[in-house]
């Protein structure tokens, strides 16, 4: 009866489902700082429950999150080792840093990290009397990952800091509402040098990591690591208030990450980060999408970085996916209008906008003295704005631009321009050339329709012109879509290019219509009904023109 028994057992045993994989997470965010030379943040607590919150909607039922006080050198590592400890094959950690990043002199220099390391600083952080339970190395972070963690459960870092950086563009102090999320200046950091650090406090995971910390671990050590970071190292990373995006105070690359798995994608069912709507979003359609919303939401100062190991680029992203639960619908813009005359309230109430409480709800300043209109960018987007009608126009684009900017999918196409880029500024007389690059090699011809939302609202149709017949691009790497230089007016031009696998007839005739005036309102649902028909196989990419007298 013995072997009778032992049969059942095992075909129970057998039968029993095989255990799912998970989403995981591990999400840490520093807004208080306990030294008078960091400067506190308003962004990482409500990152922090904006990331908590994806995690549950990804079904997570494991997530760790430490936020301030709770947040030392060693409750970050045993966080990770405990975590190990729990991981299953197959599962994904979600591993999230929101706050001040910093550099300081490299304790060992070397010509693959040069002469700075890149830290966090954690809240009871001090340059001149260091505690090594206040300060983390980006290495320390990936030695921990490298000990702690089984290498077959994949893991996303999403960091949004940042070491280093410099503003390209001058910013205009009447209206910017950006902060900064690095601890001391660049220069600083010659000055800082941190003490030496303890090694591991506990056991690894595997036998073969024992002599892992007597070499400093760098990213590209960890085959299941895919990283994201809020900048490139010559930018700054932003935290900002989005009013217009019904968002408080946030870090510009969070918000961004929130946005790409709430917002319904081409298939309606899937999020809008899966750029080709085939119900999974892949590790470079995430990266590519972050990228090009950082760049937005930040007017080209910001630009997020993507690192993930060799084969990985079409891994889908988590173990499951959530249902987009956000909607496209904003607001109109709040306006501060400086000099207003007392008609000039009264007749806001029919227009595209609205009047803003104060100067801190504003994300548009109007200076009636000087025709200037202002982003809280710090930006001026357009000048020579003399009248109601005028700055309704102005409204009326930036409401279109800030409409399509979560329908911008640069994964299979990015309009381009030169040959400065788009975060400088081109002095009138500059040339300026525009180029719609394929991001893709192959794949079938596509219609392109390319048109100019100039400074002050003027539609301006580039692409296809009569000679251009159906606007057919081939399979080419890059294709020149307009060769001009800066004239006035000056400001932020928008151009936008639309690529879809039909030709796009009902774009294509409104911009007919609406070339030559100050005619964009509609213009957005109009794209926004082709992407939706192109099912994933359209692009929208938006080059952002800064000029100036």
């Amino acid at each position: 009866m013995r072997w009778r028994l032992l049969i059942a057992v095992l075909l129970i045993a057998l039968s029993a489902p095989a255990a799912q994989a998970e989403t995981r997470a591990i999400l840490i965010g520093v807004s208080r700082y306990e030294s008078p030379a960091i400067p506190d943040l308003m962004g990482p607590a409500n990152d922090l429950a904006a990331m908590e919150g994806l995690a549950r909607s990804m079904q997570a039922s494991d997530v760790v999150s430490l936020r301030d006080g709770a947040v030392s050198r060693s409750s970050v590592e045993t966080a990770l080792h405990d975590m190990g400890l729990r991981a299953q094959p197959g599962d994904w950690l979600l591993f999230y840093f929101s706050g001040h990043g910093a550099q300081a002199l490299a304790q060992n220099p070397s010509d693959e990290d040069g002469e700075f390391d890149q830290f966090v600083p954690l809240p009871g952080f001090d340059p001149g009397a260091q505690d090594p339970e206040t300060f983390i190395i980006d290495k320390d972070f990936y030695a921990w990952m490298k000990r702690y963690l089984p290498p077959d459960v994949a893991i996303l870092m999403v960091v949004d800091s940042c070491h280093s950086g410099t503003m390209h563009r001058a910013i205009d102090p009447r209206s910017y509402a950006f902060t900064p999320r690095i601890a001391f200046r660049p220069g600083d950091a010659r000055a800082i040098t941190l003490t030496a650090r303890p090694g591991p406090r506990l056991g690894a995971l595997r036998s073969d990591t024992g002599e892992a910390q007597a070499v400093a671990i760098r990213r590209d050590d960890l085959p299941n690591l895919v990283y994201i970071g809020a900048s490139r190292d010559d930018q700054l990373a932003l935290e900002t208030e989005l009013p217009q995006e019904g968002a408080p105070h946030r870090g510009v690359l969070t918000y961004a990450l929130e946005q790409a798995f709430s917002l319904p994608g081409a298939n309606e069912a899937s999020p809008i980060a899966d750029l080709d709507g085939d119900g999974q979003v892949s590790v470079v359609e995430a990266g590519s999408y972050l990228n090009s919303q950082v760049r937005m939401l930040t007017a080209q100062r910001q630009e997020s970085t993507l690192f993930y190991p060799q084969g990985w680029a079409e891994r889908p992203l988590f173990s499951a996916l959530p249902a987009p639960r956000l909607a496209f619908d904003l607001p109109a813009p709040n306006v501060i209008i400086a000099g207003q005359p007392d008609d000039m309230a009264t007749a806001a109430g029919a227009t595209s906008w609205r009047m803003a409480q104060s100067s801190n709800d504003a994300d548009f300043l109007w200076v009636l003295s000087t025709g200037e209109v202002l982003r809280r960018s710090g930006d001026i987007v357009a000048t020579g704005i003399g009248s109601t009608l005028a700055f309704a126009g102005v409204m009326d684009k930036w409401q279109t631009v800030i409409s399509l900017r979560p329908l911008v999918s640069e994964l299979a196409m990015r309009l381009t321009v030169h040959p400065l880029g788009s975060d400088e500024l081109y002095p009138e007389g500059t040339p300026i050339s525009m180029r719609l690059e394929r991001t893709r090699r192959g794949g079938a011809a596509l219609h392109a329709t390319v048109f100019n939302l100039a400074s002050d609202g003027t539609v301006q149709l580039i692409y296809p012109l009569d000679a251009d017949g159906a606007g057919l691009i081939d399979a080419a790497t890059r294709q020149s879509m307009l060769d001009t230089v800066v004239v006035p007016p000056f400001g932020v031009d928008h151009v936008i290019a639309l690529a879809t696998p039909e030709a796009p007839e009902a774009l294509r005739a409104a911009l007919r219509n609406a070339d030559g005036q100050r005619a964009s309102a509609g213009l957005a649902g109009i794209i926004r009904t082709e992407l939706k028909r192109a099912r994933g196989r359209g692009s929208l990419s938006i080059a952002e023109l800064y000029t100036a007298p």
